[in-house]
């Protein structure tokens, strides 16, 4: 892999992790109209991997105050019974509860996962986030941690864990049902991306041998991880704008296109 390619999957991972059309299938996508990839070839983990990294250090950056105020608010809490009633305390128990299902739905699924990485199968998947998203109402009464309960979080973990499948979005799908479960157009995004810092940290940690054991060289890795990062960070900032203004819909239209595109070039070649 050459740096332009890697610059390149860095810049998709980062632009589409937190905009709600699917990183995970657009890199496929990518790869195979950019003839990086065969149509009937996995994309290789470690891209993802290593795209993965630079987005997750986006959100501890852009989110830092949220993240500062679960970890802190959730160590406190565990010494001290009046540290129980804070928002930071109650955010990092949802987390922890959402966390749950997506972990077992991830480990379940992750041979499906691997089956259905083509752009065939994406193709579907991102046409169906369309579907959800344009349906999503635009925002909730629920504005803080304490207005969620944990079975609004248990829903939500479901539907990140759903997302491992290529093409479902994981931030469009979460901040999708969130939105259903009543959390503001503030609230539901806050709460998607401090769940999905939690997955992506692992999910950087066990992909480290599948690294390893890769023949890529270095710097096409360390020039994804920056590029994720730049990109995601500004994404992220965007989403917010994005959900405040009511626009979470205006997804759904590019993803169907992509869809069709790739499967009208499916079908003719």
């Amino acid at each position: 892999m050459d740096i332009l390619q890697a610059t390149l999957l860095g810049v998709i991972q980062g632009l589409t992790e937190f905009l709600p059309i699917s990183s995970s299938g657009h890199l496929v996508l990518v790869s195979y109209h950019f003839n990086l990839l065969p149509e009937d070839e996995a994309l290789p983990l470690y891209i993802g991997i290593a795209t993965n990294t630079g987005t997750l250090l986006a959100v501890l950056v852009a989110l830092r105050r949220d993240v500062w105020d679960a970890l802190s608010g959730f160590f406190v809490g565990l010494r001290q019974r009046e540290a129980r009633a804070s928002q930071g305390w109650l955010m990092a128990l949802l987390v922890i509860v959402g966390s749950v299902p997506t972990v077992l739905i991830g480990l379940g699924l992750r041979e499906v996962f691997e089956v259905l990485n083509r752009p065939l199968y994406v193709s579907f998947a991102l046409a169906a986030t369309g579907v959800v998203m344009w349906f999503t109402p635009t925002s909730g009464p629920k504005k803080q941690a304490s207005d969620l309960s944990f079975r609004d979080a248990f829903i939500g973990g479901i539907a990140q864990g759903i997302a491992v499948v290529p093409g479902v979005s994981r931030s469009g799908i979460t901040i999708a049902t969130m939105l259903w479960r009543g959390a503001s157009n503030d609230l539901a995004p806050r709460f998607s991306f401090l769940m999905y810092l939690v997955v992506s940290f692992g999910v950087s940690i066990i992909g480290i041998e599948e690294v390893r054991a890769s023949e890529i060289e270095v710097f096409p890795l360390v020039v994804m991880v920056l590029t994720s990062f730049v990109t995601g960070y500004v994404a992220l900032i965007w989403m917010f704008a994005i959900l405040r203004k009511g626009r979470f819909r205006w997804f759904a239209p590019y993803l169907w296109a992509v869809a069709a595109f790739t499967l009208v070039r499916i079908a003719v070649t």
